[in-house]
């Protein structure tokens, strides 16, 4: 029993005729008729009745109807589960405070690369994931500010991403042209990864403003939701804010803080089996910021 058999089998079923199902498959009619054979063969039973040019299907044909299908479809999945089990295994860890959007256009960019199995995580900081890419959980990490000097990895810089402040459209700060570390006294601060290297410089510049109401939220994409709701204002990173959010937050220079550096670095270790899909890969993250 073969696909070509079931396939045959299902089209006579279809056009209730040897004949036209021939013409469907690009077969001759003789082909149609010795794979029915075959089957009914295998099977121990007339599948067919002809009725002139018309083909009925006996009881027993009737009964083998949703066998052939779940056999038919067992083996394409069968073939496809086989043939992906060779495309190189590429796991991919962010970290923190990239944009939903950046992310869903770098997997639109990735989709693209024919042979290619990928899982896509978001990472608790930059300095564990450079831990988990040294242990092997990992394939290729983005990090911010952090990478390894290990001989046995690669690590590129793709880019700076430069700190901005957000805020409400109906905030104070929507009419500055730019806003000083002074320009925050009295404000709420939403923030989150206060434990980070990048959150720790962010202090230093912060540290002579007084009365500044801190409030930390679990990720860049809730810091977003309450600063939108115009509840107090955020500092997050350029391509932590999508487009589209644009219309409801607004971005503003935020002096000092953005001079701090927020390096973008790419990392993955040598190996010749991934190594050219990760080219692609990083291929597509550089074209992304470009065409921004």
């Amino acid at each position: 029993m073969d696909t070509s058999q079931l396939e045959t089998f299902l089209k006579i079923i279809e056009y209730k005729n040897f004949s036209k199902a021939a013409e469907v498959l690009n077969v001759t009619q003789p082909t149609v008729t010795a794979r029915i054979k075959k089957l009914e063969e295998e099977l121990c039973c007339t599948l067919f009745e002809r009725e002139g040019k018309h083909a009925a299907l006996s009881k027993e044909g009737e009964i083998f109807i949703e066998y052939a299908h779940s056999i038919l479809t067992y083996m394409n999945h069968s073939k496809e589960a086989t043939s992906s089990s060779n495309y190189p295994k590429i796991r991919v860890g962010f970290a923190p405070g990239f944009s939903y959007s950046f992310i869903s256009e770098l997997i639109s960019s990735i989709i693209s690369i024919v042979n290619l199995d990928v899982s896509i995580f978001e990472g608790e900081d930059s300095g564990r994931l450079n831990e988990q890419l040294i242990a092997g959980e990992f394939d290729l990490v983005i990090t911010r500010n952090f990478h390894t000097s290990k001989s046995d990895f690669i690590s590129e810089h793709l880019f700076d991403d430069k700190l901005v402040l957000i805020c409400g459209e109906n905030h104070r700060f929507a009419n500055y042209k730019n806003v000083k570390p002074a320009d925050l006294q009295g404000e709420t601060l939403i923030c989150y990864q206060r434990h980070t290297p990048l959150w720790t410089a962010i202090e230093q510049q912060l540290v002579c403003v007084s009365s500044i109401k801190r409030i930390e939220v679990g990720n860049n994409e809730m810091l977003k939701s309450v600063v939108g709701s115009g509840i107090g204002v955020g500092i997050t990173t350029s391509l932590g804010v999508d487009d589209v959010e644009t219309n409801k937050i607004i971005v503003k220079d935020i002096k000092a803080v953005e001079n701090i550096p927020n390096k973008v670095y790419v990392q993955y270790r040598r190996n010749s089996l991934i190594e050219k899909p990760v080219k692609k890969i990083i291929y597509s993250i550089i074209n992304h910021e470009l065409d921004k």
